[in-house]
């Protein structure tokens, strides 16, 4: 089933409707230079992502890996196209660390306009929350140019890669032009086409032990 909107489309929410397996090894890897090409997030416990505002000039999703290994987390696996923008960002993960317990390393950056490329995002939620405003000054959640629902995954133009949920006549949605304003998500692995930014910084503390 397929259906066109005419006009933008205001979504204040992705809800996911699968499991994840191992979705990314454990512990969390980072490239991250300026004028960088590519770079990697990922924790198999999952990390936080926020930003301000996700612009892109394409956006398409589809439910993401399949196969559960404990729990029943839900994933949305999501590509953006190959202009990708953020209007500030701070990642959060928890780490472990041998004999030391557990470190949470902080990433955050303030630059109104971080260059992504194009972006690959495995998560557990993809929420935009309800903020007065959005980086637009008037909108909040997200607003989707040329919306399709029920497009399948084949037809969305996914890469049939094995392990990521792939589905060739399963659900997906496609839309042109997308801002996803008060993006607040709770994510596994994330991969970037490159890394454009202004300021950076990170940081790390040690959790208290139990």
């Amino acid at each position: 089933m397929e259906g066109q909107t005419a006009g933008r489309t205001r979504l204040g929410r992705f809800a996911a409707i699968t499991v994840p397996a191992t979705v990314a090894a454990g512990g969390l890897g980072l490239a991250m230079v300026q004028g960088m090409v590519g770079a990697a997030i990922s924790s198999a416990d999952g990390f936080s992502l926020q930003s301000k505002a996700i612009t892109s000039d394409s956006l398409k999703v589809r439910p993401g890996q399949a196969e559960a290994t404990t729990g029943a987390d839900e994933t949305v696996y999501a590509e953006t196209g190959g202009t990708t923008n953020a209007n500030g960002i701070t990642v959060t993960a928890q780490v472990p660390l041998p004999v030391l317990g557990t470190a949470e390393l902080h990433i955050n950056s303030t630059d109104p306009t971080i260059g992504l490329g194009s972006v690959i995002l495995n998560a557990k939620t993809l929420a935009m929350t309800d903020g007065e405003n959005g980086a637009d000054g008037g909108s909040s959640g997200a607003v989707l140019d040329g919306v399709a629902l029920g497009v399948a995954q084949s037809e969305a133009g996914f890469a049939a890669n094995p392990g990521t949920g792939y589905v060739a006549d399963g659900f997906a949605l496609t839309a042109g032009s997308s801002t996803l304003n008060n993006l607040d998500a709770q994510t596994y692995a994330i991969q970037l086409e490159g890394l454009e930014v202004e300021d950076l910084s990170l940081g790390v503390s040690l959790l208290p032990s139990n």
